[in-house]
């Protein structure tokens, strides 16, 4: 299952040097729209019974070529993470990356692609 996400706001970076509470309210608005983008496509693809997802990988799409750090592209992502756990009824604990993410270049769209896997890790 593919969820398409818009970038994580730069606030959310584990690079971030926000004040703790502007950067909390950000990570909340992430959780929940990865909430309600997550259980959507779970009801729209898979109904009332969904299968047990394991692992996940991301994409990214970026805006220009700049060159980033996969590692804290995939931190920024955290919130996202715990709100796809939160629509699947899981702890995020179970969820793992099975892969290292990839960036691409896509001027006109810049998202994030998390693919659900039913993969054991």
């Amino acid at each position: 299952m593919k969820i398409s996400l818009s970038l994580p706001h730069a606030d959310i970076s584990p690079n971030s040097r926000k004040h703790w509470r502007a950067k909390a309210v950000k990570t909340k608005e992430h959780r929940a729209r990865a909430k309600s983008m997550a259980s959507f496509t779970l009801g729209y693809v898979h109904g009332d019974n969904p299968p047990i997802f394991y692992t996940y990988s991301l994409a990214f799409f970026l805006p220009d070529k700049r060159k980033r750090d996969d590692d804290n592209l995939a931190a920024s992502c955290k919130a996202y993470r715990d709100g796809i756990a939160d629509a699947l009824g899981i702890d995020d604990h179970n969820l793992r990356m099975d892969s290292a993410p990839t960036m691409q270049l896509d001027r006109e769209d810049p998202r994030v692609e998390i693919t659900l896997n039913t993969n054991k890790p």
